[in-house]
């Protein structure tokens, strides 16, 4: 099956505004935000809700997505003349030099088998100075910790029953990111935990519905245990 065809069939399946995802997407936002460097912005992928929580920092945004799918769920949900959408792999579009203050790639390498070659690509489409956002889910989060010793999964690194249902291929630590970066030619900036999250995301909803204080909390605790979180932020300069 191609790719785009697969990923057309996950994205058919995966309804992120009834996923606990869309309340992490938010927090994702609080955490990036804070290290944009321009407006200018490329995006990797969206769930048509990431484009819309991006809008209100950005002059223009290119959003580069190889899923029709996602590609009209976003235009439903945004109508703005500085989003431009390229329907296209990763891989294999064709990335403007020195344009980017800012790339967004928010839970995406986890989908890419060898990543090193976009991630030098990105980089050269970056001003000096510019950021890439990294956002993945954590190897080594409480929850996947939590999983290992009930068995569900053999070690933290293992791929869950979800991440096989989403397409994810590899599951990160921020050691891992950080050395792809590094011989990448980026300078790491900055890093944060997202969100300590101790259940699944089905329970993690239902507890949103219920106390939305508590999901707050977690978040605000996450600061103080950030290897723990569900997911790392890693934020990377190029320096050329």
């Amino acid at each position: 099956m191609e790719k785009n065809v697969l990923l057309d069939k996950i994205a058919a399946i995966y309804k992120i505004e009834e996923d606990f995802d869309s309340v992490l997407l938010n927090y994702n936002l609080k955490v990036i935000s804070f290290y944009f460097k321009g407006n200018i912005f490329l995006e990797l992928g969206t769930s048509g809700l990431s484009t819309k929580l991006l809008l209100p920092y950005a002059s223009c945004i290119d959003v580069v997505e190889a899923s029709k799918v996602n590609i009209e769920k976003a235009k439903q949900m945004v109508d703005n003349n500085c989003i431009t959408f390229y329907l296209s792999l990763w891989e294999k579009f064709n990335y403007p030099v020195q344009k980017y203050t800012d790339i967004i790639w928010l839970r995406g390498m986890e989908h890419i088998e060898a990543p090193e070659k976009i991630l030098q690509r990105l980089r050269t489409a970056l001003v000096k100075k510019g950021r890439l956002h990294i956002v993945v889910p954590n190897a080594l989060s409480l929850h996947r910790r939590l999983g290992t010793y009930m068995k569900l999964i053999k070690e933290p690194h293992e791929l869950s029953e979800r991440d096989k249902k989403f397409g994810h291929v590899k599951v990160y630590d921020r050691f891992q990111v950080t050395q792809l970066l590094i011989e990448a030619g980026y300078h790491v900036f900055a890093w944060e935990g997202i969100f300590l999250k101790p259940l699944p995301n089905a329970k993690m909803l239902l507890l949103y519905k219920e106390n939305p204080k508590l999901i707050d909390a977690l978040y605000k605790i996450s600061k103080e245990l950030p290897d723990y979180c569900a997911e790392i932020y890693i934020c990377a300069e190029n320096s050329e």
